[in-house]
């Protein structure tokens, strides 16, 4: 019986000891507002986190599109916090059988050109014959 008794107690240490978290962590340095996916994040075991941190799971990776509040650096711990989800601004531009898809916001749309503003700030301006400027 003492045996049984000392067995349960060491199994109970052990589990707790061995007891991990599954989180998400950074597989290279992730820019400012970069996008985050599958490609440029790994899943680890750790064995504690901080209390401030809500790890990110590995389905919201798989379906949200995230960009980075922050650079985060190579083996870091991914947080919540640290991401968001951008607003769908796209520009779509036609020409013809071709189509080209950005990130911005349109400003002003003419016959001739369409001018938007891309995710960075920058304005820019592409004709609708198929030349930027």
């Amino acid at each position: 019986m003492k045996k049984l008794i000392i067995v349960a107690i060491i199994l109970i240490g052990t589990i707790n000891l061995n007891s991990s978290i599954l989180v998400i962590k950074a597989s290279k340095d992730i820019q400012y507002k970069s996008i985050v996916n599958s490609s440029v994040v790994h899943l680890e075991y750790v064995e504690h986190i901080k209390p401030t941190c809500t790890p990110i799971t590995k389905d919201e990776i798989l379906s949200f599109k995230y960009r980075a509040k922050q650079i985060l650096k190579t083996n870091r711990i991914i947080c919540k916090k640290d991401l968001y989800i951008p607003q769908e601004n796209r520009v779509i531009f036609k020409f013809g059988t071709i189509e080209i898809e950005k990130d911005g916001k349109v400003i002003k749309e003419t016959k001739k050109y369409i001018r938007f503003r891309n995710i960075d700030g920058k304005i820019e301006k592409i004709y609708k014959d198929g030349w930027a400027k």
